[in-house]
């Protein structure tokens, strides 16, 4: 099979219709009733709480958590909850919408992964859900509940991949350094990836093209920071959200050493101040000692709380490398790493063969092609992905744009 890489358009969609196929047997359910019927409901402008406390009284142990939720110190009510009705009054719509859903996804995709990694990374997954909530708070308000669903789906491919791939794969888990890492290893290494697989999930179970999107691009840094349309700032929060490494103390004294660049970065892709960064983290903190209970059934709680800040510092360090700050340093001073050619995107990577990597995209910032070159040429690039090149001034600034990002 070869390398994710270097498939083309065409084979990523036969690629993904075979995963389609995989994930069936596996035991990936393509209808997730109460789910979809949650997600559903939350696609409608008019939809009310009462809707929502009559599909959670379905589900006797989902109404128990919803209780137990609205009873936890994070709501401090006078008097115990006791009803259904009152439960969601006290959680809310937008956080009813966000945890109703997500511990009916969380149980359809759980269910079908490996079991030795299974419980690790969805623990994990409840940090980065309420880290992404955290965040809209601040940028995006009307999308905390989808950024929520983000956070928890970004990296619910991985356990499916032990499955789908075999025991090699474990290691290459355990091994890698951090989320990226693993991402990178993934698409040289292997024929898809942990990204393919959960596309694969949501369009099974037919997700909006506002959740899909952010969640099968959380490992492309965004190329333009500015854009503020409601899926751009979407994949500004999962680009962050799934950076983070938060596994292993060890990083912790590393982050004291060069935190500073974490939260410049970091401030940076979100556009949030140093405060706010700071508030965003510690929310998330709180929100997330209450929240992991509700995912018992498939999560395992991220040990030692306490420490948990400094593991997040942590993990953005380890994360944002030397490789991500040459290139915002590179296009804060010399401009995108894109070049626009015949009404199309393409960028460049160098892979860790020392290839590069030549990827086409759409308006919509949709990956289209993938092209590998020893030694690109303005020429190749055009031929491989069908571009043409109108003048002699076009064909001299994708020259210029590949001698510059390929050196």
């Amino acid at each position: 099979m070869k390398p994710r890489s270097a498939l083309t358009a065409t084979e990523i969609v036969e690629l993904h219709q075979f995963l389609d196929q995989k994930l069936e047997r596996i035991g990936v359910p393509s209808r997730p009733e109460v789910a979809l019927r949650l997600l559903e409901l939350s696609g409608r402008a008019n939809s009310e709480m009462r809707d929502y406390a009559a599909i959670i009284r379905t589900d006797h142990a989902m109404s128990g958590r919803v209780l137990r939720l609205a009873n936890s110190a994070l709501f401090a009510q006078r008097t115990p909850v006791t009803s259904l009705d009152r439960a969601c009054l006290v959680l809310g719509i937008e956080r009813i919408k966000a945890v109703t859903l997500g511990l009916q996804l969380s149980r359809a995709a759980a269910g079908a992964g490996a079991r030795d990694i299974s419980r690790e990374v969805w623990g994990q997954s409840v940090f980065r859900a309420c880290l992404a909530a955290e965040s809209a708070r601040v940028i995006a308000p009307t999308l905390v509940p989808e950024a929520f669903i983000i956070g928890l789906m970004l990296d619910c491919g991985v356990p499916l991949m032990s499955r789908l791939v075999g025991d090699g794969y474990p290691a290459m888990y355990g091994e890698a350094r951090t989320p990226g890492a693993l991402f990178r290893r993934e698409n040289e290494s292997l024929g898809f990836t942990h990204v393919d697989v959960v596309t694969v999930v949501t369009r099974r179970w037919r997700f909006p093209e506002l959740l899909i999107n952010p969640i099968q691009w959380h490992h492309t840094r965004p190329s333009d920071l500015q854009r503020t349309e409601p899926v751009h700032r979407l994949h500004k929060i999962a680009y962050v959200v799934g950076l983070i490494e938060l596994d292993g103390d060890a990083l912790v004294e590393h982050a004291q050493v060069k935190g500073t660049e974490a939260t410049a970065t970091t401030q940076r892709l979100l556009a949030v101040t140093g405060d706010e960064a700071a508030g965003i983290i510690a929310r998330s903190l709180t929100e997330y000692a209450e929240t992991i209970h509700l995912f018992s059934e498939v999560a395992a709680a991220i040990s030692d709380l306490d420490s948990l800040i400094e593991r997040v510092n942590a993990g953005l360090v380890t994360a944002i490398d030397d490789s991500i700050e040459r290139s915002l340093q590179r296009e804060e001073a010399a401009g995108p790493a894109r070049v626009m050619v015949d009404g199309r995107s393409v960028e460049l990577r160098r892979g860790e063969d020392g290839a590069v990597v030549a990827y086409l995209y759409d308006s919509q910032g949709q990956r289209l092609l993938a092209h590998r070159c020893r030694v690109p040429s303005a020429e190749e690039v055009a031929e491989a992905f069908g571009l043409e090149l109108a003048n002699a001034a076009e064909r001299e600034r994708l020259a210029t744009f590949i001698s510059r990002a390929a050196a």
